[in-house]
């Protein structure tokens, strides 16, 4: 992440306006980029708290090459286990504990934690909020990787194989090591919607619900493969400065490869959920055909109790029972 400067960029530009001679807080300081970023701007003081025993020591020693030793202190500990003194709490919250997915590596609780304990009422959080996406694609390129291909196992009929595809589980790109932005064949089969929007300064995990579905029109005919999830997150309330894992932002920056390989986007293969249900164990997952104009409902079920991560499943609102529906929006 270190080489993504839109990234760099977009963390000295929300700072910038808010840290001069105020006490600030990095969460999850890693290198201590951040926490040197805040003194550079004029900081009063800045606690930068690391997890990691080595991270902590490699921070040190980038404290210490950068002359910022008397304005940073790095503590190796997790965040949630600081404790300070009313006079120590801080006016400004900074973190990049962010993920492939938004929440998925607890940015949630550990903000709000901070919030609650090691900051003065009122303080400001960076990034101020954030909101996931979704969007539905197709690719043949990505279900030759991701199903057995009858054209290719020499006439021998292996679809049982199929069986094994896991589409109720969200995976990274990164982890298979591509690039969504690159795919020849890529089409997007619907409109992106947001499904979750937070408030940094004031969400708790309570306020994520468990469940939610929403209506999606198909935009034109064929088969759709997978459902991928990306996220925005914004400097201030006014979202003055944005930074997003959205795969056309990233295609040809020159930044966009280090965020491609760092965070990427999640990814969960899709297979006809109404068809599946009626299907032996074996049966390898049909494919999900549409035609333009059809209507379709997504629905997001968020982990529980954390609510970090989630899965999806579409459904054919001509076929889905209207009682199974709990709450349904049009997106944002």
């Amino acid at each position: 992440m270190l080489n993504d400067s839109h990234r760099n960029q977009f963390y000295w530009d929300a700072m910038e306006p808010f840290v001069t001679g105020k006490r600030v807080i990095d969460i999850g300081a890693g290198s201590g980029l951040l926490s040197l970023m805040a003194a550079k701007l004029g900081a009063e003081s800045v606690l930068a708290i690391e997890a990691s025993k080595d991270m902590v020591a490699l921070a040190q020693l980038n404290i210490t090459r950068n002359d910022q030793s008397d304005v940073i202190r790095i503590i190796h500990d997790m965040s949630s286990n600081v404790k300070l003194k009313e006079e120590e709490k801080a006016d400004v919250i900074v973190s990049e504990t962010l993920g492939a997915l938004m929440l998925g590596e607890g940015t949630l609780d550990y903000m709000a934690d901070a919030r609650k304990r090691l900051a003065k009422p009122g303080a400001r959080v960076i990034p101020a909020g954030g909101a996931q996406f979704a969007m539905l694609i197709a690719s043949p390129s990505l279900a030759q990787v991701s199903s057995v291909q009858s054209d290719c196992c020499k006439g021998f009929d292996l679809s049982a194989i199929g069986s094994l595809q896991d589409t109720g589980n969200i995976f990274f790109t990164k982890q298979w090591g591509f690039r969504l932005n690159l795919l020849p064949d890529l089409v997007e089969m619907s409109e992106r919607i947001q499904f979750l929007e937070v408030d940094f300064q004031k969400s708790d995990r309570q306020h994520i619900p468990s469940t939610k579905t929403f209506r999606l029109t198909a935009l034109k005919d064929g088969v759709i493969h997978a459902v991928v999830a990306s996220w925005e997150v914004w400097s201030d309330e006014e979202r003055t400065h944005k930074i997003t894992t959205h795969p056309e932002d990233t295609r040809g920056a020159p930044w966009g490869f280090s965020r491609d390989m760092q965070w990427g986007q999640g990814l969960q293969l899709v297979e006809d959920f109404d068809l599946a249900c009626k299907s032996e164990r074996n049966t390898p997952p049909a494919p999900f055909e549409v035609k333009k104009g059809e209507e379709l409902l997504l629905t997001v079920r968020f982990s529980v109790p954390c609510k970090q991560t989630f899965q999806f499943t579409l459904r054919r609102a001509s076929v889905a029972d209207a009682k199974d529906v709990r709450f349904t929006d049009k997106g944002q």
